[in-house]
């Protein structure tokens, strides 16, 4: 039990399960109080990041859902104080219309360009510590990461590269890439933004061959 200071002095888990908790306490209210001065809501902001960075044809709600780890319901909720605010549309895919895909609207991007800083609090944080301890912390916690996902209790989106179902230089010179997965070429620009549906491949030549383009 993680908040039992005796099993935890007893508990390597239990001592990394309070800390990451503790840190979640701590981002909690710093990206609070960050979203307080530009007049959202931290949903609201991961909404708009969401759409930003995500790849256009896999930015829907149900994957927003996914991402921020709550209901297609609540999601819609969150999606439509955008709409309302002009932040953003809703507009059916053209190849199943039962899905809703989002966009961000002028007045959107301009609200997600102010965003470059957001999370800065923790950043800050980060760069007072040493290189040395933030590798050995960064593989540490994307194991953790893994872990979650392969429990169905995270979504991790990442660009195409290196993702199983990836297939660079395979196209034309204006869908060079392809997506297996989606069945469907993609422009290079398109590749370099996120997907709900990344699988990590490990295939190194892949990555080389892209990266020499």
């Amino acid at each position: 039990m993680m908040f039992d200071p005796q099993q935890r002095k007893e508990n390597r888990s239990a001592r990394i399960m309070m800390a990451l908790f503790r840190m979640s306490q701590a981002i909690k209210k710093v990206t609070q109080a960050e979203s307080d001065e530009q007049g959202l809501s931290p949903v609201q902001i991961q909404a708009l990041l969401f759409t930003l960075y995500t790849r256009s044809d896999v930015a829907s709600v149900g994957n927003f859902a996914k991402a921020i780890g709550t209901t297609h319901v609540t999601a819609v909720k969150i999606i439509n104080g955008l709409v309302i605010k002009g932040h953003m549309t809703k507009v059916p895919k053209k190849e199943d219309r039962r899905v809703t895909l989002l966009q961000l609207t002028a007045k959107g991007e301009e609200a997600a360009a102010s965003l470059e800083k957001w999370g800065h609090t923790l950043e800050e944080a980060l760069h007072s510590i040493p290189d040395e301890i933030l590798e050995d912390f960064e593989i540490g916690l994307g194991s953790v990461i893994t872990a979650m996902q392969r429990r169905g209790h995270l979504v991790v989106a990442e660009p195409c590269l290196g993702c199983i179902h990836f297939r660079p230089n395979t196209g034309d010179s204006h869908t060079p890439h392809y997506c297996a997965f989606m069945e469907k070429y993609l422009t290079h620009e398109a590749s370099l933004k996120e997907c709900p549906e990344h699988l990590s491949s490990g295939n190194l030549n892949n990555d080389r061959q892209y990266l020499s383009e």
